[in-house]
């Protein structure tokens, strides 16, 4: 029976030892925010986010006299001691962060923009975009000179021969028309005719004209038969012979034999 005082000191001893749930989540929440601090700054804004989160609980446990994860005594002084130590870490840290991470320059930094109560300032103004005029190709002028022939029609004249009997024509000299051949000197722009001006004009060719020949000849009438003589004219003639003439031959046979045959016997 006398150990057992013993024996219930030490079980509540143990007891006072074992650490309490929530400063395993105190501490577990302070690493972790001192792991963002690590990750965003370095070493010194770990220092800070641990240190502030300390400062924090320290103050809540001095103002409202209770127990927090930190375990400190209720008493102001013990809360009071750790708030200082805290506040000096947070302090130290954040000078040294500071002196590594020095601040960027008044002029680097932008200017905060000017807010206006009036409604037309706060919209964006409308801008019209302004459009890119189009460069005009410029014109490709060039020259040209061009020959152009053109035929000169030939003329007609007609003459008249009198060894060509009356009432026929024939084409004695056969027409020929000429040529005449102008230059021209021709503007071209962009490759269309715009203007076209004469340089020279020459024939180049002379025209032949076309000569016919009428005829104007008229071949004199035959001279007409003479008149058989009576049958008691004649001078005892044998026969008329058809030229015209007299046969004198004593016997038909042979009469006119040289002068066409006999048109009629006398006798």
């Amino acid at each position: 029976m006398p150990s057992l005082p013993h024996d219930n000191g030490a079980s509540q001893g143990a007891r006072r030892k074992k650490i309490a749930p929530s400063t395993w989540i105190g501490l577990v929440g302070t690493l972790l925010v001192a792991l963002l601090g690590l990750a965003s700054g370095g070493v010194w804004s770990m220092l800070v986010m641990a240190a502030l989160v300390v400062l924090l609980t320290a103050l809540y446990g001095l103002l409202f006299r209770r127990t927090t994860w930190l375990r400190l005594p209720r008493k102001r002084s013990a809360a009071a001691l750790g708030a200082g130590l805290a506040l000096v870490v947070l302090l130290g840290s954040g000078s040294a962060f500071g002196a590594t991470h020095p601040a960027a320059p008044a002029s680097a930094v932008d200017p905060a923009p000017t807010v206006s109560s009036s409604p037309a300032a706060t919209r964006a103004p409308h801008k019209t975009p302004t459009p890119t005029p189009t460069p005009t190709p410029t014109p490709i002028v060039t020259t040209k000179d061009v020959i152009e022939t053109t035929p000169i029609p030939f003329e007609s004249t007609t003459v008249e021969s009198a060894t060509l009997a009356k009432g026929t024509s024939t084409v004695t000299t056969t027409g020929v028309n000429g040529v005449r051949t102008t230059t021209f000197r021709v503007t071209f722009t962009d490759g269309v005719e715009t203007s076209r001006q004469q340089v020279t004009e020459t024939v180049t060719t002379q025209p032949v004209a076309q000569v016919t020949t009428i005829g104007t000849y008229v071949a004199p009438a035959a001279p007409a038969p003479a008149p058989a003589p009576a049958p008691d004219e004649g001078g005892g003639a044998t026969a008329l012979c058809n030229d015209g003439t007299l046969s004198y031959a004593a016997h038909h046979q042979g009469a006119c034999s040289h002068h066409g045959g006999v048109a009629k016997f006398y006798r």
